[in-house]
């Protein structure tokens, strides 16, 4: 008759109705990025060196449960934190994700890491017995326990038996994993999920009787099938039968991850005293012996998988003999679950042969389910014995327990899907990845950037505005105030061209909000003349030294030319102090009427390039009506600018003065920025441009210190991140964005800036990625590759940023 295990719990710890303890941890989920061995290799030896460590505590529980993703519960979260304008636009677009996501996610789960240490009780000395004396009832309350009467609660002194061994357990795992204590309430979660696997999720609540409600019924040989009063679901428990003698780089209790359904793991370790573990040795000795007679006796050759065990074996018994290596007996099982005992026969059997393949044995036994059942219940002992696996701490270290694939933020909207396994896809990932714009600067326990800002990077044509137009997009919904400047002068024409008659009657929340917006387009025409002249929108030795490097830029010094620059310096000096409305023209007349022939040179060039085309927007003569940003998304556009590629220098005139244009524009934007009363995203669009420059050089990097402080996030879109591939820089980056890498030295670039290991496979990933895939790199430091996914039809079709040409698509789909 099977009893089951807990009389009583309280925050972390269990009391068993066999006056033991067990205490319960939650592990930080580990990760490491995409193809990094070294990584991995450095979580093998953590756990190895825990393995080690556990020993003085006799037995552990090791549970991986795969926890149900709740949309419904995600998207009702992020709800509550829109507000602003745009609040009920975003409470729409999150009730549409729920119903999208509901089917997607429906199997989709996030591993959850949980370790049960067995404590060590504390014998009652006098000092003890004196420290309770006078609590009499503590003592008649303990005293029953040893008699065998039930009590549901847990008194002082039995607590107070085990406090120390708790602390030493609780200690000793945050040496190599960080590990929490759990709450009551996921305590008791753990123990109801055993009761309703594949049903709905456990809410932790209730006492410990009603957290054990439901009828088991071994019935179906191989199967347990679980009843509630309104739902049921069936379960297969599959032992460990039998384990290779090399267990290295099998990822036994990771790789299964990429599932399309949840996958349970229970370990049980038990640690005996170095004369039994000897013993244990002796006894395989003895096998290998047995098998050599037999060998010899049917005059066959040595087997080489048995002289390699038979050489591990010799050099594991020297580590017990000389270094008290400890053996782990260990008991796993995997737990797979699901509505219909079909739908579990499936996974059962897809769970078998991909174990296979690793060269591991699972057995589906026909009758003992429910003492596998029994023996997954956190505290309790184990009771089917037959499927025992002697192994060291380097093999259980293999398993990577606590390695996780979790990429990006719990709680935010649905940005796309972890693709990092091979063969994986949108459509097949079971991974789904989160994103919160305006979390990493609260600096969250275990973030490892505490900064808002993010770079995106990839050449054109990869993804890069579409990534950036859904985060824009979801941003405006927490009530950020928003300034991106597009030097390309397209997001209006995309967006407003998806606003279709049908489209606008589909969606009007999302015509309504697209209309909404301040779209600032800047032209040639003299209406705009003037509007990104720095002498009007900034004060001081900002002005000052914003005004000087347009200027010095545009007359294209050498730097001997000093008497040149000097005189610039002082043309806009004396503009500024001497002027009620300074401006650029005026600073021009300066130069002209200076008596040195080069200047009045430099200023006649200047005058010519003032008045015409593009340039106009930087010279005025003071009196021009600023550029209003009164709404809370603002786009700056600006036409017919002639960007150079990147890479190249500015060649043309046109070329040049685009650049040039970019510093003033760049100075306006970080203006906006310094406005701390809102949270705020400034969009940087084609930023490698500022880069080049050594005013935009500054420009960007005030901005990437500042910025947390002054509650901004700067979003940096640009074609490489080799200009902020340094470590002043890249350290006040929160979260990176890579697209695809045309070169092998861009991908090593690409590499070093994520922190990502240096190795082929990772430098043929970056160079294969395609459309709408990229690395990310989060708030935790952890990278994958993911693919991003919108949702929403008319969301889609205003991020396109390829011309539609479906006749010519036709003519070459003909003839495929």
């Amino acid at each position: 008759m099977l009893q089951f295990p807990i009389q009583s719990y309280q925050e972390n710890v269990i009391y068993t109705h066999g006056a033991e303890a067990w205490s319960y941890y939650r592990l930080q989920e580990s990760t490491v990025g995409v193809n990094e061995q070294e990584a991995e290799n450095h979580l093998v030896n953590r756990l190895q060196r825990l393995a080690l460590q556990l020993a003085v505590f006799e037995e552990i529980d090791y549970k991986i449960l795969p926890v149900p993703i709740n949309v419904d519960q995600r998207m009702d979260h992020l709800k509550g934190k829109y507000k602003g304008k745009y609040a009920e636009t975003g409470n729409y677009y999150a009730e549409r994700a729920k119903e999208i996501l509901r089917e997607e996610a429906k199997n989709m789960v996030e591993y959850k890491f949980f370790i049960g240490v067995k404590l060590k009780r504390r014998e009652l000395d006098e000092r003890l017995m004196a420290t309770f004396s006078t609590s009499f009832k503590s003592m008649n309350r303990y005293l029953q326990k040893l008699a065998g009467f039930e009590d549901d609660g847990v008194d002082e002194l039995t607590a107070s038996l085990f406090c120390e061994s708790e602390e030493d357990a609780y200690t000793t795992l945050n040496n190599f994993l960080h590990a929490y204590r759990v709450k009551e309430k996921e305590l008791r979660y753990l123990i109801r999920h055993q009761f309703v696997r594949g049903q709905s999720g456990p809410d932790g609540v209730g006492s410990v009787y009603s957290l054990t409600e439901g009828m088991l019924d071994p019935g179906k040989a191989g199967y347990l099938h679980i009843k509630q009063l309104e739902e049921e679901s069936w379960c297969a428990f599959l032992p460990v039968s039998e384990f290779p003698i090399d267990l290295s780089y099998t990822d036994w209790a990771y790789f299964f991850q990429s599932y399309s359904f949840p996958v349970e793991v229970n370990m049980r370790t038990i640690y005996k005293q170095k004369k039994e573990d000897e013993n244990q040795t002796n006894k395989i000795k003895k096998r290998f012996r047995d098998q050599d007679a037999q060998l010899i006796e049917a005059n066959e050759d040595d087997d080489s998988l048995i002289n390699t065990g038979r050489e591990l074996l010799h050099d594991l018994e020297n580590q017990i003999k000389n270094q008290g290596k400890p053996l782990l007996r260990t008991h796993i099982h995997f737990v797979v679950y699901g509505a219909t005992r079909e739908e579990v026969r499936k996974r059962a059997r897809r769970l078998k042969i991909d174990f296979d393949d690793h060269q591991i044995e699972l057995v589906q036994p026909l009758a003992d389910q429910l003492l596998l059942f029994h023996q997954s219940l956190p505290a309790s002992k184990v009771v089917a014995h037959d499927w025992e696996q002697v192994l060291t701490p380097e093999s259980f270290a293999e398993s990577l327990f606590s390695l996780t694939r979790k990429v990006g933020n719990t709680v935010g909207f649905y940005l796309g899907k972890n693709i990092s396994h091979e063969g994986e896809s949108v459509e097949n990932s079971q991974s789904l990845v989160f994103y919160h714009p305006f979390l990493a600067h609260q600096g969250l326990p275990g973030s490892k950037y505490s900064s808002p800002h993010v770079t995106i990077s990839g050449p054109t044509g990869m993804g890069k505005s579409y990534l950036l137009k859904d985060i824009l997009l979801n941003a405006v919904f927490f009530g950020a105030k928003i300034l991106m400047t597009d030097p390309k002068d397209e997001v209006e024409k995309k967006f407003k061209n998806a606003l279709t008659p049908e489209m606008a009657h589909q969606a009007p929340f999302f015509k309504e909000m697209i209309e909404s917006f301040n779209y600032i387009t800047l032209s040639s025409d003299m209406r705009d003349a003037g509007k990104l002249d720095p002498l009007t929108f900034l004060e001081g030795e900002e002005a000052t030294d914003a005004a000087v490097g347009v200027l010095e830029y545009l007359s294209e010094l050498q730097s001997s030319e000093r008497n040149i620059k000097t005189a610039i310096y002082k043309g806009v000096r004396h503009v500024v102090q001497q002027e009620k409305k300074p401006g650029l023209l005026k600073v021009i007349r300066y130069l002209q009427n200076s008596s040195d022939q080069d200047v009045r040179n430099v200023g006649d060039l200047l005058y010519e390039i003032g008045r015409n085309g593009i340039a106009k927007l930087m010279f005025s003569e003071g009196d021009v009506e600023g550029i209003s940003l009164h709404e809370q998304v603002n786009i700056l556009q600006i036409q017919n600018l002639n960007l150079p590629d990147e890479g190249d220098i500015a060649v043309t005139r046109d070329e040049h003065i685009a650049v040039a244009l970019m510093q003033p524009l760049a100075k306006f934007a970080t203006k906006f920025a310094r406005d701390d009363s809102v949270v705020k995203m400034t969009i940087f669009e084609e930023a490698w441009m500022l880069m080049n420059t050594g005013a935009g050089d500054r420009l960007i990097n005030e901005l990437l210190r500042t910025g947390r402080s002054l509650r901004s996030a700067v979003y940096i879109i640009t074609q490489s991140t080799y200009e902020y591939n340094k470590p002043q820089i890249k350290e006040n980056i929160g979260t990176k964005f890579a697209f695809k890498a045309k070169t092998t030295e861009e991908a090593g670039n690409i590499i070093e800036f994520l922190g990502m290991e240096d190795n082929k496979v990772n430098r043929d990933m970056l160079k294969n990625l395609t459309e709408g895939q990229c690395i990310v790199e989060d708030m935790y430091g952890r990278t994958a590759k993911i693919q991003t996914d919108v949702l929403f039809d008319e969301w889609i079709s205003a991020f396109n940023t390829k011309e539609n040409d479906r006749d010519a698509v036709e003519t070459e789909e003909a003839f495929i």
